[in-house]
């Protein structure tokens, strides 16, 4: 696993290209659904991915570790029942580990089966499921970081 994938800047384009918002809006202390789910999910990435203190990661976002301890505990306790959450999380773990820095959009994934290795998403409005590797090596070019 190369250890510049892991910076914070790398996690955060990643999940703000995910969830289809811009860095800037997740830094500011606007509650918008999206970037609520933006902020948990990046510090549920820091947390896992990074050897970073919650201090660190909450003074890169602007809020102190609780928030970031409160948000990535509530996306493990989403994973365990929300398959949305689980979908959300596991595609963006990926991308952040493989290096896909264009990850798909949230809004196209409809299911993510690991244990098939396959991924769902909606294409003009029709469900097309594909093994994860083709899809995200044929929609989304691995950047150089």
């Amino acid at each position: 696993m190369n250890k510049k994938l892991l910076s914070f800047n790398n996690i955060m384009k990643v999940v703000c290209k995910y969830y289809g918002v811009k860095k800037e809006d997740v830094l500011t202390v606007q509650r918008q659904q999206e970037l609520v789910a933006a902020r948990h999910m990046f510090c549920n990435m820091c947390r896992s991915y990074t050897s970073s203190t919650t201090l660190s990661i909450g003074r890169y976002i602007g809020r102190d570790h609780s928030t970031v301890v409160f948000g990535a505990n509530k996306i493990d306790m989403l994973y365990e029942f929300d398959k949305a959450t689980k979908a959300d999380r596991d595609a963006i773990s990926y991308a952040i580990l493989n290096g896909h820095i264009n990850a798909p959009l949230c809004k196209d994934i409809v299911d993510i089966d690991w244990k098939e290795g396959t991924v769902t998403f909606m294409r003009k409005g029709v469900a097309t499921t594909e093994r994860i590797i083709r899809f995200l090596n044929k929609n989304h070019s691995k950047e150089a970081i």
